[in-house]
């Protein structure tokens, strides 16, 4: 079969698209015929050597993806041959989603509803299970709140604008452009702030009202945790999910006990297997019955994963899917 691997780490040119043998499978493993998989950053963490790994290179890349169930271990019994499925969290401890085959976790395995295409499928992947970790699990949104998503326009801020609004929330979202406003407004989000041209903060303020916003989804944490604890409500909640550009932030202290803010922070990691897939099978419902959608901003074959790698990098709106 054909897949895209890295012989050691570097930029998009340690990609090669190169004939590999069919994975076999193990007891409690399911084999997927790739038909769909996406481009995620974690992927690029992978092949720079930024995301340790516990298996070296060579290997296959790629941590999300959609297809049909080709054949099934000896002790799978929830699984059958022929089903669609998608799946999240390959590429760590396994070989990747770049390749025309994908051995997954029986677990791993989430079933494609009617109406959903493998890569509609595989863009829901990694990005709207963080984000209903984040405002769900972690955030305890409620219908009538008013919910603030930093980076609106990005995979999992998309998600999470699209997520929030559909559980009855306000939403605002920050954006970088005009254009970027247009697709967070078109997922949903009631007000946009352009976090280049204003002070996000006093702007969520003037929104509010004054009282300030129930929940925030935090996507840039060490950019942005100071203002967020200045534009929160009177008991309101910070989920953390993103890093962003340092790893430390000063959090102004007495502002946040002036408040009685709430800071939460969270890894998708830490649903596991079954868990990620749970809550991926209630966003394929979702998305099935129209309250989400994926946003797919291209679509490449896999042999041009470099390509899709140097898109990443760049300026781009939703995600990048590689059909083998």
């Amino acid at each position: 079969m054909k897949a895209v691997r890295i012989h050691g780490y570097g930029g998009p040119e340690v990609l090669v698209y190169e004939d590999v043998p069919t994975p076999e499978l193990k007891p409690e493993q399911v084999l997927v015929r790739v038909e769909a998989a996406t481009v995620n950053p974690i992927d690029v963490a992978v092949r720079e050597d930024r995301f340790p790994t516990p298996k070296s290179p060579p290997k296959t890349i790629g941590s999300d993806g959609a297809g049909v169930v080709a054949a099934v271990g000896a002790d799978v019994a929830g699984v059958s041959a022929g089903e669609r499925v998608f799946f999240s969290g390959l590429g760590i401890g396994s070989e990747g989603s770049y390749a025309e085959y994908a051995v997954i976790h029986e677990a791993q395995a989430v079933p494609i509803p009617d109406g959903l295409s493998a890569a509609d499928a595989a863009a829901l992947g990694m990005v709207f299970p963080t984000a209903y970790y984040a405002l769900v699990t972690r955030g305890a949104v409620q219908a009538g709140e008013t919910v603030l998503v930093q980076g609106a326009a990005g995979g999992v801020g998309s998600a999470s604008v699209q997520l929030a609004k559909a559980f009855g929330a306000r939403v605002i979202g920050t954006v970088g452009s005009e254009a970027e406003a247009e697709l967070v407004r078109s997922l949903g989000a009631d007000e946009t702030i352009d976090y280049k041209r204003e002070d996000v903060a006093a702007r969520a303020l003037e929104l509010t009202a004054g009282k300030g916003v129930d929940l925030v989804h935090e996507l840039v944490i060490s950019a942005n945790l100071p203002a967020d604890v200045r534009l929160v409500a009177k008991g309101g909640r910070i989920v953390c999910t993103g890093q962003g550009p340092s790893p430390e932030v000063i959090v102004p202290i007495g502002a946040a006990l002036a408040k009685d803010v709430t800071l939460l922070f969270m890894s998708l990691n830490n649903a596991g297997r079954a868990g990620v897939a749970k809550i991926a099978a209630e966003v394929a419902r979702m998305a099935a019955d129209g309250k989400v959608r994926p946003v797919i901003g291209a679509t490449l074959p896999l042999a041009e994963a470099r390509r899709a790698h140097e898109l990443l990098a760049a300026d781009h709106v939703g995600k990048i899917v590689l059909v083998p």
